[in-house]
């Protein structure tokens, strides 16, 4: 007899969070079994508010984050960042429920620290092993969804590559059809021309289409489309991106009853920005007690070696284009706080002999991190340009102005790459820029610690 075996797709995420809150409260006990053992011996009661907590906000948090948002076409990787996201949260939310119900004492901190760190790396190793492994055994005992692809060009070979690879999917590429040619690119075979495209899906039951079709084809689209109103394919659209050069969101809303992509929004929006505040907030906190010695010596040799303050505020567009007032140490004679001033160059009269040893480690920088803690700036993001240099490069340095989409930084990609210092000429400024809006498309939690840890590191910090 031929069983096949075949999981239902509506019960796959609900499966799979059970499995995570599981998998976590497992772990949890079998740490306190090991390292607190009599934790289990008249604290009955305790265990249990513990586990239905754990388990409470493992559910809450995981799916606020987005876990198992879109879990069968995700990538590893971008999971594997949610589930860290989502772990740091059910950490934090155990924290604030410890604290308000007064009952943290009670719990071992080294078993509740062990956790957070071992149980994410159990997750990510289980989501390799189920979309690897597992779901490519399961799925060679049932019936793929069998699936076309209109269009030979760079989407569609992605596309069938990307199905190929991750059986997981449950679905089976049998070929393309194209206008142009009929010899296609690839493993897979050229089924046809467009025109014989409905008619092969109602002949040969093919459940997907996948129309990778340029947009600009809109008659041939909407003929395509009307054709496969005959049949009952699910029918997935891929329109050609590539001429938005500046992609930001790559998302779904609805707006006044309508459906619209979002094809440029900050990366910096809801639980995201709730994150990127936090890290600013503990990142700038720890980084300000470290270098508090290193500030006061500052200070006290720019009062020492030079007449006049020793913070210098300037005028710097901030978020959304809004000007703000950035904190730095005073290294010239002058004072040009105004929104117009001479940038400083190699050679510089009005600069002092101690600010030019600042300038030269950026040290004149270090007081950012107040701006950083009021809200003004990021420890990581696109470094902030003085107004007048905003005005004269947003003319004719293509997508200069989506860099303000985020809080202006420290630290960025651009420091770390070595575009950093005075601009030259514009070839300088757009690779300066290309960086930023590869950070803002790119942003991760994991993204920041990278660029800071370079920072240090590769000493980018210095002009």
């Amino acid at each position: 007899m031929n069983i096949k075996f075949r999981i239902p797709a509506g019960l796959l995420i609900p499966v799979h969070r059970i499995m995570d809150a599981t998998i976590g409260v497992g772990i949890l006990l079998l740490l306190y079994s090991i390292f607190w053992p009599e934790a289990f011996v008249g604290k009955s009661t305790e265990i249990a508010l513990l586990i239905v907590a754990a388990s409470s906000c493992i559910f809450i948090n995981f799916h606020m984050v987005g876990v198992y948002k879109d879990w069968a076409s995700s990538d590893i990787v971008y999971e594997c960042n949610r589930i860290v996201i989502g772990v740091l949260l059910v950490f934090a939310t155990m924290l604030m429920l410890g604290y308000l119900f007064k009952v943290s004492s009670i719990y071992s901190r080294r078993v509740i620290l062990l956790w957070i760190l071992v149980w994410p790396v159990v997750l990510c190793v289980e989501r390799v092993f189920v979309k690897k492994i597992m779901f490519r055994i399961l799925l060679e005992s049932r019936r793929y969804k069998s699936a076309v692809i209109a269009g030979s060009g760079d989407i569609s070979s992605s596309l069938a590559e990307w199905i190929e690879d991750n059986p997981w999917a449950g679905v089976r590429v049998e070929g393309f059809f194209d206008s142009s040619s009929t010899v296609c690119n690839g493993s897979f075979p050229c089924l046809g021309a467009l025109n014989d495209l409905p008619q092969f899906v109602k002949e040969n039951n093919i459940k997907i289409v996948y129309l990778a079709l340029p947009m600009r084809e809109e008659v041939l689209l909407n003929r395509v489309l009307r054709d496969l109103e005959d049949s009952t394919a699910q029918v997935y659209f891929f329109p050609d991106m590539s001429i938005f050069k500046h992609l930001m969101g790559a998302d779904v809303a609805h707006v006044a009853g309508q459906t619209a992509i979002v094809l440029r929004s900050s990366p910096f929006q809801g639980l995201s920005g709730f994150v990127k505040r936090c890290e600013d907030l503990i990142v700038g906190l720890l980084i300000l007690i470290v270098i508090s010695p290193v500030l006061l010596a500052i200070a006290i040799g720019i009062k020492i070696t030079s007449k006049g303050p020793v913070i210098f505020k300037q005028w710097r567009y901030g978020l959304e284009g809004e000007p703000f007032q950035i904190y730095k140490f005073r290294t010239m004679k002058v004072l040009e706080d105004g929104y117009d001033f001479i940038p400083a160059t190699e050679g510089d009269l009005r600069i002092t002999s101690f600010g030019l040893f600042l300038r030269k480690n950026s040290l004149d920088e270090l007081p950012q991190f107040f701006n950083v803690l009021g809200g003004s700036m990021s420890v990581v993001g696109p470094r902030p340009h003085a107004v007048k240099m905003n005005e004269e490069y947003r003319s004719h340095v293509p997508g200069y102005m989506l860099r303000h989409i985020s809080k202006p930084g420290i630290t960025g990609l651009a420091q770390i790459n070595g575009y950093k210092g005075e601009i030259h000429n514009d070839e300088d400024m757009k690779k300066r820029i290309s960086c930023d809006i590869q950070y803002l498309q790119n942003w991760s939690f994991f993204l920041d610690i990278e660029i800071i840890l370079k920072t240090i590191f590769k000493f980018a910090w210095r002009q």
